[in-house]
C-alpha cells in the first residue's frame, strides 16, 4: 500500500490477510478497479466484499479491464467515492497502475489537480503514469 495523494492509497492484488492491515492502518473505503477472472487465484469481488465487511472496511467494485475501453461511469463512480468520505481510501487492481490512471482522470477532469501533479504524486508512489500523459492532458484540455 503505497500513499498516492492526500488520504488516498494504492495497491495491487489484494489478499485476504490485507484487509485486516488495512483496517489496522486506518483504511476506511476500499476501491476494487480489478475485474473478477483476471488471474488465477485472486480474490473475487464477493469475497473481497465480505473481507472489507469483517474488517468495518466500506468497499466498492469499479473493475477496469486491461487493455479495454473505460465502462461509462467509472471515473464518475470512483470521484463520488472519493468525494463522500474524508477518510483514508485504498484502491487496488493488479499493480495499481490502473486504480492511479482512474483517480487521476477524475481529479484532472474536475480541475482539483494538473497532469504533472497526478503524474509527480503517481511517481512518487512507484506508479509510472507518465505513460498515460498525453491522454491525462487531453483531459485538463477540455
Amino acid at each position: 500500500m503505497k500513499r498516492l495523494f492526500e488520504q488516498i492509497y494504492v495497491a495491487g492484488q489484494l489478499g485476504p490477510e490485507d484487509f485486516a492491515k488495512a483496517a489496522a492502518a486506518g483504511i476506511k473505503t476500499i476501491i476494487n478497479n480489478r475485474p473478477d477472472g483476471e488471474e488465477p487465484g485472486q480474490l473475487d469481488h464477493q469475497q473481497a466484499e465480505q473481507l472489507a465487511a469483517d474488517a468495518e472496511i466500506s468497499y466498492h467494485y469499479l473493475p477496469m479491464e486491461n487493455g479495454k475501453p473505460l465502462p461509462p461511469t467509472l471515473v464518475e463512480d470512483f470521484k463520488a467515492v472519493l468525494d463522500n468520505t474524508n477518510e483514508p481510501v485504498l484502491a487496488h487492481c493488479r499493480s495499481g497502475m490502473r486504480s492511479s490512471f482512474i483517480w487521476a482522470l477524475g481529479q484532472i477532469g474536475a480541475g482539483e489537480i494538473t497532469p504533472d501533479e497526478a503524474i509527480n504524486a503517481a511517481t512518487n508512489a512507484g506508479i509510472p503514469l507518465n505513460n498515460a500523459r498525453a491522454v491525462l492532458e487531453s483531459v485538463a484540455a477540455s
